[in-house]
């Protein structure tokens, strides 16, 4: 034995995938990945699930595709990072990263990821925090940008492409110094050009760099069979344990990239990962000084030695998951997930990480959250004041068979979130159908607004359908204006007369209805909808199709479901009935005692054809 060597237990029957796999199959986060081209490479199993979809759905199929009002355009567009942005997935909000893959100084691909799948929780403080806070950090730079782990890349000519900053640190250079230089100008004795020339992995071997011991690997990046790259990856340790580790990756280099790529060092998160045994392969820093703890002292020793209270063996017996479990940690409360890793349908090993790392942090937040709550609560009440609707079933009167039929069927369809169409001439009940139906949904908590397309011009429409960004055009309100599409969030939205709206309008709300998303006039992120629609005309619109004044595919997206309202003169025998409950309304609003009408009026009020039907009455 060499002297200084410490015999410890490493991942012997760990892999690179085993590991890779169980840190992205989570039940909790989504996780989808595109080239270039917007094209799907990767979608993991939690995100198909969600989508009800398989892989062989939705791999090689353009994102829109498959998530028509994803951002991920966006990122490979302009390069952008969105670092925590609020998205729903089916109807469940999630919180999102989204990054652009760069090599080259090119844009090559997208990730996007979620942080929050399904935990109220988490959900509710990230989403405030984002709206009213922004106290997020780059959480996607603290998992790569490890102070324990160096690493290179270069392209096929050696020059560098990219380079950690703990590798910039430990070489006193600025990224914009070695971006693009020759790897021999900036670190003279790199093996890099050997496996460039090669195309040999290079063995586990030791390297010091500026007094540092560490143990590094070097592999080709290949491509349709050509070598286009290598990257270099290091770990840093003192000589004694590192030689013992070079013996051990020698024998088997995938261990050594299953403990690589297990080294995620956070300082808002806890980790530790454990073999089939129980033993402990990794811990992070961050737990490391919670437990008061080195390495070594932990390193190969079984899990219950180190946190008597670990449900970590209980996870490698039943191959369970916890999905947010309370653990307390030298008197700290924690929320963590336990997950194990599996290999060929065996469970080598498993994971246990924290989400929020101190509960006490995490109570600040719901404190500052109550506030806003309370703050939101009043504007929510002002705006369900403002964009209410009055008018419910019973308040609509009638007995002929024609009128029953269409209330029986609204009432029916006021349970789903389908499109509606109410058609009938003016004055039948349209705006009074469609709040009846609105109340009677799911969505009767929401805001009912309610656009007239005949009484806007043509050059206001787009705006306040839409909303319009800071600056958008000349007299542009200071901080843009949201539209009634944005208003009507998670309500209904009732476009009266859509039969008069121009076909360049017709255009962009049928590119609502197939999208689910709007797009403000100057902005450039579309924004997901959650309204149900329902429109109303008292023209033929089968006509207008035929004479090319209304379009026939936004036609079929609106007549979902169709209620023709019959005129007033088609049920005259329920004009009795109306009157009486219209008496019965002006008496209480203005404190009279009508009793009715006479019979000779109702003869009359029978007889007369009614051309403005109910509105006339």
């Amino acid at each position: 034995m060499v002297k200084g060597e410490i015999s410890i237990p490493l991942v012997s029957d760990f892999t690179y995938a085993a590991t890779f796999e169980a840190l992205i199959e989570s039940p909790y986060m989504a996780l989808v990945i595109v080239d270039k081209q917007g094209h799907i490479t990767l979608m993991n199993q939690t995100f198909l699930d969600e989508l009800e979809l398989t892989s062989e759905d939705v791999m090689g199929k353009h994102i829109l595709e498959i998530l028509p009002h994803s951002l991920l355009p966006e990122v490979l567009e302009t390069g952008r990072i969105d670092q925590a942005d609020i998205w729903p997935i089916k109807d469940q909000d999630t919180l999102v990263t989204r990054v652009p893959i760069i090599k080259d100084g090119e844009i090559i691909g997208a990730i996007g990821q979620s942080l929050s799948l399904d935990m109220s929780g988490a959900k509710i403080f990230m989403k405030r925090l984002q709206e009213r806070e922004k106290e997020f950090t780059a959480l996607f730079e603290a998992m790569v940008e490890s102070p324990y782990m160096l690493y290179v890349a270069v392209d096929n000519k050696g020059y560098i492409t990219a380079m950690n900053q703990t590798y910039l640190d430990i070489l006193d250079m600025k990224k914009e110094n070695v971006i693009g230089k020759f790897v021999l100008d900036i670190t003279p004795n790199s093996g890099l050009m050997e496996v460039l020339k090669t195309g040999q992995i290079d063995n586990a071997d030791i390297w010091t760099i500026r007094g540092h011991d560490m143990i590094v690997t070097r592999v080709p990046i290949i491509k349709d069979g050509q070598i286009v790259g290598a990257i270099a990856k290091s770990l840093f340790m003192d000589m004694s344990v590192a030689k013992v580790l070079m013996r051990k990756l020698q024998e088997t280099e995938k261990d050594f990239e299953t403990i690589l790529e297990g080294l995620i060092e956070s300082p808002y998160m806890v980790y530790v990962i454990v073999d089939k045994d129980g033993n402990i392969t990794t811990m992070n820093q961050t737990y490391l000084d919670i437990l008061g703890l080195k390495k070594e002292e932990v390193i190969g020793r079984y899990i219950l030695d180190v946190t008597p209270n670990s449900e970590l063996p209980e996870v490698l017996k039943t191959g369970r998951i916890d999905k947010a479990d309370i653990f307390v940690i030298k008197g700290r409360d924690t929320i963590v997930t336990r997950l194990p890793i599996i290999k060929n349908g065996e469970i080598v090993g498993a994971i246990g990480k924290s989400l929020f790392l101190d509960m006490s942090g995490a109570k600040i937040l719901v404190k500052k959250l109550q506030e806003t709550e309370q703050e939101l609560s009043v504007y929510k009440d002002e705006v369900r004041r403002i964009y209410s609707a009055q008018w419910q079933f019973p308040d609509l009167i009638g007995q002929h068979p024609d009128f029953l039929a269409m209330k029986a069927m609204a009432t029916h369809v006021a349970k789903t979130n389908s499109t509606l169409l109410i058609t009938g001439e003016s004055g039948t009940g349209k705006e009074l159908f469609a709040q009846a139906i609105h109340n009677a949904s799911e969505r009767q908590s929401g805001p009912f607004i309610r656009v007239n397309c005949a009484a806007l011009p043509d050059n206001l429409l787009e705006s306040e359908l839409f909303g319009y960004e800071d600056g958008a055009f000349t007299g542009a309100r200071k901080g843009g204006k949201q539209g009634k599409f944005e208003l009507a969030k998670g309500g209904t939205i009732f476009l009266d007369e859509i039969g008069d709206m121009p076909l360049s309008m017709q255009t962009k709300i049928l590119s609502v209805l197939q999208e689910r998303t709007i797009e403000r006039i100057g902005g450039t992120v579309p924004t997901p909808l959650n309204v149900r629609v329902i429109a109303a005309s008292n023209r033929p619109l089968e006509d207008m199709i035929k004479k090319g004044n209304f379009r026939e595919d936004l036609y079929y997206r609106l007549n979902v479901v169709r209620l023709e309202l019959p005129p007033l003169r088609r049920r005259k025998c329920d004009i009795p009935l109306i009157a009486a409950s219209m008496i019965a309304r002006i008496n209480e609003r203005l404190n009279t005692s009508v009793k009715g009408i006479s019979e000779d009026a109702r003869i009359m009020l029978q007889n007369y054809s009614w051309p403005g039907n109910v509105r006339e009455l």
